[in-house]
């Protein structure tokens, strides 16, 4: 695919380049919202005030996993975060092709093609137990599908025990939002009592430690025990409701988990939480016989337009912005069912897109993926290849294996030129089994061959639990006048970024090409030799700065080599915050510099400047070109 498929982005320019452009973009919901001026006592707080510290990958409760939105939030005013991208799944914040209705004939069915499990699940010691898979009880609503599942449990003394079966599905598509969500299910209660009884468990999104209550996942639990009143206990973060259902007959018990979370905890908003997990019990002490039957689950919310998610995030973010006004919040979106990549969606006009397969798979035709970044393009965004190596955290492989992986992906993100994206995501410490230098050499291999992508460095982080400390942890920072769209989306359009681990990094970065083309530029120009400044502050004790390079010669796929070389620069140079290298340019060159620790790892990176001889095939992206460059 042509570099041609930029130039929707080339009225760009960069931030401290000459040159004026700007990318035209509108507002988002919550910009008036949040507060300019800078609260946060991150560590970094002292940073150069044109330097903005970015969450670009975060995901929370329209996503799989334990966050909520609160809890980033929480995360990143701790940590010192000026800009967080919202990139939730956008066929999860759809709920598209999510099971609706549960039939519980087995361990095991299908559901428009996906497929749901149940596992059993315990706790105690019970005297006796049983999870059976009854075809002979099933609920009359249900009785074209015949089957159901039986629990018992019996303790063995005074103390409790629980016997049941949690449910899953394929691709984690069992967890959802619990925004206006309905939860029917029919229940059978044979021998419940106070002390004996069903129950239904739903654990939700983790959030930070608040009016006396600890940081964890809060958990509803509604109980059947044949009672009619509908009684409601609260003990911290757990909540448990009575739910009146009538012995030795099927009942339909209706939930409304969002209604009930704003009852108990009315300083959180209940809207945003996950069903995280659901888990049916017989639950015994006492020594007492619990046992029932669940039949005919069913997830359902009201109709909706296919923008309502965002529109609800917007809100939500609205009144977040209130609490956490250190922070400014956008709408991205990761468009996930794409293949070979992920793309994340940056920029002002955020849309649900359209999904070709009536089931949560993506679709195989790399067309599709080209057609997603065209889209994002026209709307005025920019696209981000997401995590090259897959979305797996496996511990890494052997070196040779992760050799033979890189070659393969770098071979494959050359030959499609990254779908036409604008971004790639290079700063994961260890992702797909793969570490960060060879992240950084598939990045390598594109500048290599003339496809300038800006590096970023993100957490992907589905838990808001621990941003320091967790092992993927970069930011990226950009190099912007403010915290507006107008001046962050140029910057990350034209490589004007640097990425790193903020738990160890606090300091800046910046390239600069002959005293005039900033980080991120591409210049052409004759001479034998150019001048490359490199601007570094606050370099960690023990730390050592290497400038890497290497030559743009288009070498292709059929050699997915990064063709680098890697010099340590003088730690002397940064008492003034910078020093000058001469770049042998009698050949064309991409130069970038790294920060590395005693140890040898990576904790800061640049995005790297090109030095051409000749104009590129199909010419210079407006936001990397810079006047008066060329030489």
């Amino acid at each position: 695919m042509s570099p041609t498929r930029r130039n929707v982005l080339q009225s760009a320019a960069a931030i401290t380049a000459l040159s004026a452009g700007r990318l035209a973009v509108g507002p988002q919901p919550e910009a008036s919202a949040a507060t300019d001026p800078r609260q946060h006592k991150g560590p970094w707080a002292g940073r150069d005030e044109a330097v903005v510290a970015m969450a670009m990958h975060i995901h929370a409760s329209w996503s799989e996993g334990t966050a909520s939105m609160q809890t980033h939030l929480d995360q990143a005013t701790r940590t010192g975060i000026d800009v967080m991208w919202w990139t939730e799944h956008d066929f999860r914040m759809a709920e598209h092709g999510y099971p609706d209705v549960i039939h519980m004939n087995g361990p095991t069915e299908q559901v428009g093609g996906v497929a749901w499990s149940w596992a059993q699940q315990s706790v105690g010691t019970a005297a006796t137990s049983a999870v059976a898979w009854d075809t002979s009880m099933a609920s009359p609503a249900d009785a074209a599908v015949a089957g159901s599942v039986h629990l018992s449990a019996r303790s063995e003394g005074l103390d409790l025990v629980s016997v049941g079966v949690k449910g899953s599905a394929a691709n984690t598509v069992d967890q959802r939002s619990v925004y206006d969500q309905t939860i029917e299910i029919d229940v059978f209660p044979a021998s419940v009592s106070r002390h004996s009884y069903l129950s239904l468990a739903l654990t939700t999104s983790w959030r930070p430690a608040a009016h006396g209550r600890p940081a964890g996942m809060y958990t509803l639990t509604y109980v059947i025990d044949g009672t009619n009143e509908q009684d409601r206990r609260l003990s911290g973060i757990d909540g448990v409701v009575h739910v009146p259902a009538r012995a030795g007959r099927w009942n339909t018990i209706r939930l409304r988990p969002e209604e009930d979370m704003a009852r108990f905890w009315p300083d959180i908003d209940s809207r945003d939480a996950a069903m995280f997990n659901l888990t049916l019990s017989a639950v015994s002490e006492r020594e007492q016989l619990a046992e029932g039957w669940f039949d005919l689950l069913r997830i359902t919310r009201p109709p909706r337009t296919a923008n309502a998610p965002l529109e609800m995030q917007a809100a939500l973010m609205k009144g977040y912005a209130k609490r956490f006004p250190a922070v400014r919040q956008y709408q991205g979106l990761e468009v996930s069912l794409v293949k070979p990549s992920h793309l994340n969606w940056f920029g002002p006009k955020i849309t649900m897109p359209t999904f070709s397969d009536p089931r949560p798979i993506a679709d195989p035709d790399p067309n599709a993926a080209y057609a997603v970044v065209d889209m994002i393009h026209s709307m005025g965004g920019l696209a981000s290849y997401n995590h090259p190596f897959g979305t797996g955290h496996p511990a890494e492989l052997p070196p040779a294996q992760q050799d033979a992986l890189r070659a393969s992906v770098a071979a494959s993100v050359l030959s499609d030129r990254a779908m036409g994206s604008d971004i790639l995501e290079v700063g994961y410490p260890s992702r797909g089994g793969v570490d960060l230098d060879r992240h950084a050499q598939v990045w390598d291999v594109c500048s290599r061959n003339g496809v300038f992508l800006t590096g970023t460095g993100v957490s992907d982080d589905h838990s808001g639990q621990d941003w320091f400390g967790q092992e993927s942890n970069f930011v990226t920072w950009a190099h912007s006048e403010s915290r507006d769209l107008k001046d962050l989306l140029p910057a990350l359009s034209s490589g004007n970024v640097f990425f790193g681990n903020p738990a160890v990094f606090e300091g800046t970065i910046g390239l600069l090409v002959d005293g005039a083309a900033p980080m991120g530029s591409v210049t052409v120009s004759r001479a034998a030799t150019r001048n490359v400044r490199v601007l570094l502050s606050r370099v960690p004790a023990g730390s050592t700065v290497w400038l890497v390079q290497g030559t743009v010669d288009n070498a292709g796929p059929s050699v997915p080599q990064p063709g680098t070389t890697s010099t340590q620069l003088s730690s002397s140079a940064w008492s003034r915050g910078y020093t000058d290298v001469k770049i042998d340019t009698r050949a064309p060159r991409f130069v970038r510099v790294e920060v590395r620790t005693a140890a040898g790892d990576v904790i800061a990176l640049s995005n790297p400047v090109w030095l051409l001889r000749d104009d590129p095939e199909g010419g210079i992206p407006k936001s990397r070109q810079v006047r008066g460059s060329r030489r």
